[in-house]
């Protein structure tokens, strides 16, 4: 009989709750569902259930395949994270809007809807997000600065452009 074991490959994640992206080894053939088992296992983190691409609403069915849904060539940054969307406050000059957002969702993402819910124009990259006291890079997902909670108060600044 033949070896069927299959090689493992590494999978770049963000996990919610986490500020930094984590990697694990699977075998090619592994499915979200059997990710998802290991992070549990392995990290002890029993509430994870959902996992869903960068800035996607939907969670991806846990049956398929992790290494035939990520395409290296339009690469989202696989995040899990336990079930349920984000509360998110955005405060901008005193003014304050409210949405829900997935964990996955990229800081970018929180600008784009900051701006239209405050009806600002310019560019978003004229735009960042603050919580407390750090600025947040654009890429950042929401459900790794939230700490694990499903609730957080942004603030959006102004980018402080540097005079040449």
């Amino acid at each position: 009989m033949a070896d069927t074991k299959t090689e493992d490959r590494e999978i770049l994640f963000a996990l919610e709750g986490e500020r930094k992206p984590l990697s694990l080894a699977l075998p090619a053939d592994a499915t979200f569902a059997h990710l998802i088992e290991k992070v549990r296992v392995e990290m002890g983190r029993v509430e994870i259930e959902d996992v869903l691409f960068e800035d996607e609403d939907e969670a991806i069915e846990l049956h398929h395949v992790v290494f035939e849904r990520i395409v290296v060539d339009e690469f989202k940054l696989v995040h899990l994270a336990a079930p349920g969307k984000i509360a998110v406050t955005v405060t901008f000059n005193g003014d304050a809007k409210e949405h829900d957002f997935q964990p996955s969702a990229t800081m970018d993402k929180i600008v784009r809807w900051a701006m239209n819910a405050f009806h600002l124009e310019g560019d978003p990259s004229d735009f960042q997000l603050k919580l407390g006291e750090d600025l947040l890079p654009a890429g950042e997902h929401l459900g790794q600065v939230a700490e694990g909670k499903k609730k957080v108060r942004l603030a959006l600044v102004m980018k402080i452009k540097p005079q040449g």
